[in-house]
């Protein structure tokens, strides 16, 4: 059977290699799409029992999930009944320090855990062992490397268990190697006991410093923890009215919690590329259902041998699986020269990402899905092989009803391809004006030639860094060519991600108003220096400006939206903000401006309240506004910040638009995924409605010769041709559209102040559309134009 039915193939090589080159595209498309999906999604995470993993955490009006604090953790896991264990580390933020003494100081990723985590995830280390329960309450200074940074530093030396290493001003003592398939959280590079954060961290309940994880006790759904954990964030709310009042509890398994802000975009591309899959299947289906017509007389023959229907649908079916793997073996091949691009292009916090590869679980997914593939596209063949008239084949007769169902199912194709291409154009088009529209979207502040850096500075306090900027790096980066203005924050814009909005939020007050205790509002706080509205070109609004003569001094700026807010109808310079609300005695600070709003934290996120602050963190973000190219600035810069600050290890040091820009890389990246498959659907689209249409004219050579010697012009035959594919044409295009609307309300987690109705993008894809038809209609209807009447009427 196999070899017959590569004869068979063979003997069309024509017909076979359009069928395996459509279906290579499909299958290959769809292939590198699930590799990124299983390595993202669906790979287990490599821990023990994952799916009874889950993370925790606090909730607040202001924030949907944020950090917990440390006594609330500990009363959870006294507490708490649903779960075997549970167990803390500091988040990404919070411990980020230098690594001193192996070479150039390199900035790396600590994080404070407890002894329980590499317990209760069940991690096997590559060398040493973890730090014990007795060695976290004597707080040891221990740690552990992260496999990456343990080859990266040391060379994979395994003697480097019991070496001391030097953070900042920590000597920690190296007792275990984690391996970085199995790292947690992944970003971290060293692990050191949770019993060394700072006790005012551990004992106050209005810091929220903690990452919680907790493994699921056996029976227990995540459904259950989490209506025991909202009564047990009752109860606290209860008993610490001041600090827990609004705070609640989240329970997510694990896995969704580490990839639950991509996930939404790759689902979305997965559906996207599934339907340029099904318009690969709808042409492929439409070949064999011409070729069939072609070989009626072979199977009519075959019949009158004896050949059943089981038979002859046998010998079809194997034809179209040998087709199928043929285009799936193309298709994967396809897919590995793809997934190189696509880790290239993909955003860097995309989680494990790194391992992404033609892996046996994807291979199988390919195998799978031209299995299906050669069922869908050899289905009407096999459907028409069975009801086939054997008498009326035999005699080569263009029998109506026959005619009729070849018509219809050629209708059919041009209805299911024009609908499949109007979703997947259409999400591009929705992905492509939401981009759009938060590149146009004013930011509140000038990112043009400004370059920016981070700066941390080790064993140096508030007052002292404060000092050195002022006295020492300021000064020398003011006398740099090209340097109009320098400042200094905390952070620098669109570089905090969305787990750590709490990492620069306090609880504040209005003098004169009254707040229920627990309730009061959050701000962002911004620590800067004098120059930072000017270096960023931040407009004030209200009043004065800081100035040097305010260092030392606690005096405020807000931003327009905690003005309007919590000053309505009135102008709050020289009112007070009340600071330390949750302490017995908060600090009342006068206001003396108010400046333009700013999105600072994402372009998709509306502006927060802030409150500015004049002082410098030993955390630095460097921001200089340049009358050059600020790239050009670079080596300079470096120099000025080597000569105050020899063991400062700089980072993240690039042109602020740049940085901009980088935070829109997973829509970015979504973005480029949905207009390359956009692309390849309306390809598609138009080789099928072109085949369809060139069929159906050459099946009706004898009837347009009839009308042309009857007196029909050229122009009517042309006409003729796109009217009869008029109506298939519109029946897909209001499918296609009921079917988008119901896409673009999928992704519109996506989409930035834009419907899934979008009337531009909605007729640009019409456009689109009825433009390919009428293109793809063009040459088979001139060619039903030029018939010879006598050619035609002899054949």
């Amino acid at each position: 059977m196999v070899r017959q039915a590569l004869r068979s193939l063979l003997r069309a090589p024509a017909f076979s290699a359009t069928a395996v080159l459509t279906m290579a595209l499909g299958i290959g498309v769809n292939t590198a799409i699930f590799a990124v999906i299983y390595s993202v999604l669906l790979d287990p995470l490599q821990y023990r029992d994952p799916a009874r993993l889950v993370h925790i955490a606090e909730t607040h009006p202001e924030f949907p999930s944020f950090q917990v604090a440390a006594p609330d953790y500990f009363d959870w896991r006294n507490m708490s009944k649903s779960f075997e264990d549970m167990a803390a580390y500091t988040f990404q933020a919070m411990n980020q320090t230098t690594l001193l003494g192996y070479g150039e100081p390199e900035r790396v990723q600590a994080t404070m855990a407890s002894h329980r985590l590499f317990p209760l995830l069940g991690i096997q280390l590559l060398h040493g062992r973890a730090f014990t329960a007795d060695e976290e309450a004597k707080q040891a200074p221990m740690a552990l490397l992260n496999e990456s940074l343990w080859r990266r530093k040391f060379s994979a030396d395994p003697s480097v268990i019991g070496r001391t290493i030097r953070l900042e001003k920590d000597a920690l003592t190296i007792v275990g190697i984690v391996p970085a398939r199995q790292a947690f959280p992944a970003w971290a590079d060293i692990w050191i006991p949770l019993s060394l954060m700072e006790p005012q961290l551990k004992e106050i309940r209005r810091f929220h410093p903690l990452e919680v994880i907790a493994r699921l006790r056996s029976g227990v759904n995540v459904e259950q923890a989490q209506t025991e954990m909202r009564v047990i964030a009752r109860n606290l709310a209860t008993t610490y009215p001041g600090t827990n009042n609004t705070i609640g509890a989240s329970v997510l398994p694990l896995s969704s919690s580490i990839t639950g802000e991509i996930r939404p975009a790759l689902l979305i591309s997965w559906a996207a590329v599934s339907l340029v899959l099904l318009l690969a299947c709808a042409n492929v289906a439409h070949l064999v259902m011409i070729r069939s017509v072609s070989r009626s007389r072979e199977m009519a023959v075959r019949a009158a041998l004896g050949a059943n229907a089981f038979q002859l649908m046998r010998v079809l079916l194997a034809e179209n699986l040998m087709l199928a793997a043929a285009g799936g073996a193309v298709g994967v091949f396809l897919a590995g020269l793809a997934l190189p691009l696509l880790r290239k292009f993909a955003p860097s916090d995309i989680p494990r990402l790194e391992y992404l590869g033609l892996t046996p679980i994807t291979l199988i997914f390919s195998g799978t899905a031209a299995v299906i593939c050669a069922v869908l596209f050899a289905l009407p063949t096999l459907l028409q092989a069975r009801r086939m008239d054997l008498h009326e084949t035999l005699k080569q007769s263009a029998g109506l009803s026959v005619s009729h169902r070849r018509s219809l199912f050629g209708a059919t194709i041009i209805v299911v391809e024009v609908a499949l291409a109007f979703v997947v154009i259409t999400g591009a088009g929705l992905l492509y004006r939401s981009f759009e529209a938060l590149l146009k979207q004013d930011v509140g502040f000038s990112a043009k030639d400004v370059l920016s850096l981070e700066v941390p500075l080790a064993e140096r306090s508030w007052e002292a860094s404060a000092a050195m900027f002022e006295h020492q790096l300021a000064p020398r980066i003011r006398n740099i060519p090209g340097v109009l203005s320098v400042a200094a924050a905390n952070y620098t814009p669109m570089t905090i991600s969305s787990t750590e909005l709490t990492r620069y939020a306090s609880r504040f007050g209005v003098v004169g108003r009254t707040f229920e205790p627990g309730k009061f509002p959050v701000a962002q706080i911004r620590w800067i220096t004098p120059d930072y509205f000017r270096t960023l070109g931040i407009p004030l609004k209200r009043g004065r400006l800081f100035t040097e003569a305010d260092a030392g001094k606690p005096v405020y700026i807000l931003n327009e939206t905690l003005a309007r807010r919590f000053f309505p109808d009135q102008d709050p310079v020289g009112k007070e903000i009340l600071m330390g609300v949750v302490s017995p005695k908060p600090e009342a600070v006068p206001i003396i401006g108010v400046v333009a709003d700013v999105r600072d934290l994402s372009l998709d996120s509306e502006a927060r309240p802030t409150i500015y602050s004049l002082s410098v963190s030993p955390w630095m973000a460097l921001l200089i506004r340049a009358g050059v190219n600020p790239s050009s600035l670079i080596p300079s810069v470096r120099d000025a910040v080597r000569a105050v600050e020899p063991d400062a290890p700089i980072a993240k040091i690039a042109p602020l638009s740049t940085i901009v820009e980088a935070s829109l890389a997973s829509r970015r990246f979504a973005l480029y995924l949905l207009g390359v498959f956009a692309a390849l659907a309306a390809v598609l689209t138009a080789i099928g409605v072109y085949g369809v249409i060139a069929y159906s004219v050459s099946r009706r050579t004898r009837e347009f010769a009839i009308r042309y010697a009857l007196g029909a012009q050229q122009h009517d035959l042309r006409g003729l041709v796109v009217r009869n594919f008029a109506l298939p044409t519109a029946a897909g295009l209001v499918a296609g559209a009921w079917f988008a609307y119901l896409f673009g309300r999928a992704m519109r987690t996506q989409l930035y102040k834009l419907s899934p109705a979008d009337p531009a993008v909605l007729a640009v894809t019409i456009l689109t559309l009825v433009v390919l038809v009428l293109v793809s209609a063009l040459r088979p209807a001139a060619k039903a134009a030029t018939i010879s009447t006598a050619g035609a009427l002899r054949e």
